[in-house]
């Protein structure tokens, strides 16, 4: 397949640094200037599903932070998501000892520590063979969002969460839990159903341990971090980055520049393109974003290209579903019906 063209080593002076602003919506109160700039045809929506797996600050936070309080943190930072686990049922085997004041005091760090690594250890399971196995969780509510078209054991609002295995293009229900709604204990009279996030996160420890092991093995933060600082990180320059590059470029307009002074085409680079995006990531991700500049972000966007087939997706057909093709015999002719 015919590679992407690519701007020479000695042109990248060449590129341009001051294109016209694309046309953008009116521009609202203490809106960001970024988003002005942003075309018109250009969803928002769009650029929030792309940035939906970066984990949040608190999560790097525990991968970054070179003093942390206490034992478990440090696990969170050079170790595999097992040891943190064993830590951490260590330390709420001690809570459970402790008199009700010194535990109530205690319980709070160690439930956020728990909830981190749960979140963390949801979001390795994509990583895993792809398909195979995974956990689903669900809110069900029959008055509010009508009766499940498949049954969840629960007469009223409630959380289930379920473990499938695709077998053959087949799914499978492994395992299920339904856990029944609750008014929230600090406000019964707002009638708000509840579930606890501290059993929730207990099933989810459960689920891995039984059904997931291999992640235990893991790195913490494996899937989305190196040792290298934050802007330099997979998660960025991998997948957030080359996923907006394909959604915006083709609603930012670009000069053409010649290939060896011979054929011509029209520029990968847009400064505005280049721009907006360098500057979309330090808006919504300013705790990944201190060291990312629109020099970095260039590169990244080289380096993706030189392995990027030419017929991938862009735009917004990035988000169209994609059909299964009809099978054809392999001596091409179709049966008639």
């Amino acid at each position: 397949m015919t590679q992407p063209p690519l701007i020479p080593s000695g042109m990248m002076e060449s590129m341009e640094t001051a294109p016209s602003t694309p046309a953008s919506g009116p521009p609202y109160p203490n809106e960001p200037a970024v988003l002005q700039r942003l075309p018109r045809e250009v969803e928002y929506t769009f650029i929030k599903m792309i940035l939906a797996d970066v984990p949040g600050p608190f999560m790097t936070a525990a991968w970054t932070d070179r003093e942390p309080d206490d034992e478990i943190s440090k696990r969170f930072r050079n170790n595999t998501y097992g040891a943190v686990d064993r830590a951490l049922r260590k330390a709420e085997a001690a809570l459970r000892k402790l008199p009700p004041e010194e535990q109530a005091a205690r319980q709070p760090q160690v439930r956020s520590l728990r909830h981190a690594w749960a979140q963390q250890v949801l979001g390795e399971t994509g990583a895993l063979v792809s398909g195979t196995m995974r956990i689903v969780t669900t809110w069900a509510d029959p008055e509010r969002l009508g009766i499940s078209p498949s049954p969840t054991g629960l007469d009223g609002p409630g959380l289930v969460i379920e473990v499938w295995l695709t077998v053959r293009e087949r799914l499978y229900l492994v395992e299920r839990w339904a856990l029944p709604a609750t008014l929230m204990p600090w406000r019964p009279d707002t009638g708000v159903p509840w579930v606890d996030p501290g059993l929730v996160d207990e099933i989810y420890a459960v689920l891995i341990r039984t059904y997931f092991r291999p992640i235990l093995h893991k790195r913490v933060g494996q899937r989305w971090r190196t040792e290298r600082e934050p802007a330099g990180w997979p998660i960025l320059t991998q997948r957030v980055i080359p996923a907006l590059y394909d959604y915006l470029r083709p609603y930012y307009p670009a000069r053409p520049y010649h290939h060896h002074r011979q054929l011509i085409s029209d520029g990968h680079f847009p400064a505005a393109l280049r721009r907006d995006i360098t500057d979309l990531i330090k808006f919504e991700c300013p705790h990944l974003a201190e060291a990312l500049t629109m020099e970095r972000v260039t590169a990244i966007i080289q380096r993706y290209l030189r392995r990027a087939p030419q017929d991938r997706r862009m735009g917004i057909d990035l988000f169209k579903p994609i059909l299964p093709s009809p099978e054809v015999p392999p001596d091409g002719k179709v049966p008639r019906k």
